[in-house]
């Protein structure tokens, strides 16, 4: 059995060189195609739930900007401080403005007088902005070197999944836009060509399966670099140009050209 030419393995022999990219356009059908772009998705999705699955801390301003921005405060600072080398079980405000209140033991009702409050218990501190809230326990076995770390550890340490989700979802839907806008934006671009009596690329269908071919090492090298060094940005770099790379070598090697693969020399089409 020739696995060359069975599905997925025919994928995979397509993307081995600008050449094969070419001559391998006709092997997949829309549904094959829509497989493949979804694995080469989740490849770029891969990197980013095993790096901030890695990590001890986040800055909170990814879902609590208001605290983070408020707790910078030098007055902010101080309160925290003096909360947390105390585990007395009065209620004491230590710090309040226009915009935030910090305290030991607060009320329910204390908490919401300001849209970001920070209460500290002798075993959790509650943070609360807007209609965001969160319990994390005090573990203060963990080392830090500042209130606001000590806060950024403790609160991913307890929502690290959901850190984790937003990312994915957040960097999952910019990928999919990119990844599909680069797909039949350049697959478009092909079929264009049909319009040159030289280009063997006569369907839409084509350029589509065309294009896929040389995005699947892209995909791949963005995800191996990701898994060692991720960077979101760089990744989405590596994957479009590796495209338009594959697209122009293989353009040079083929001209768009059964004929020229073939034998050498131009076939022309009425």
């Amino acid at each position: 059995m020739d696995f060359g030419s069975v599905f997925p393995f025919n994928y995979l022999t397509a993307i081995i060189s600008p050449k094969k990219t070419f001559t391998h356009r006709h092997d997949m059908g829309w549904w094959k195609m829509m497989l493949i772009w979804i694995v080469l998705l989740m490849l770029m999705i891969v990197p980013i739930p095993a790096y901030y699955g890695r990590q001890e801390q986040v800055n909170m301003d990814i879902l609590l900007p208001k605290t983070a921005q408020a707790i910078d405060s030098t007055g902010a600072q101080r309160g925290l401080a003096t909360a947390f080398q105390s585990k007395t079980s009065r209620r004491v405000v230590l710090y309040r403005d226009r915009q935030v209140i910090i305290g030991q033991n607060l009320s329910k009702t204390q908490a919401k007088s300001r849209p970001v409050s920070i209460t500290v218990q002798p075993k959790y501190f509650a943070l609360l902005e807007d209609k965001a809230a969160f319990r994390v326990p005090r573990r203060t076995h963990i080392p830090y070197r500042s209130v606001t770390q000590y806060l950024n550890r403790q609160w991913y340490a307890q929502n690290k999944s959901l850190v984790t989700m937003y990312f994915v979802t957040l960097f999952g839907g910019i990928s999919f836009v990119v990844m599909l806008l680069l797909w039949l934006g350049l697959a478009f671009l092909l079929w264009l060509s049909r319009f040159n009596h030289a280009s063997s690329v006569r369907r839409f269908k084509e350029s589509a399966n065309l294009v896929l071919n040389t995005m699947g090492g892209g995909a791949v090298v963005a995800c191996l670099v990701g898994l060692v060094h991720f960077q979101f940005g760089f990744s989405l770099v590596i994957l479009v140009l590796w495209t338009i790379i594959m697209i122009s070598i293989m353009f040079w090697q083929t001209r768009l050209n059964d004929g020229y693969v073939a034998t050498g020399r131009m076939q022309t089409y009425d």
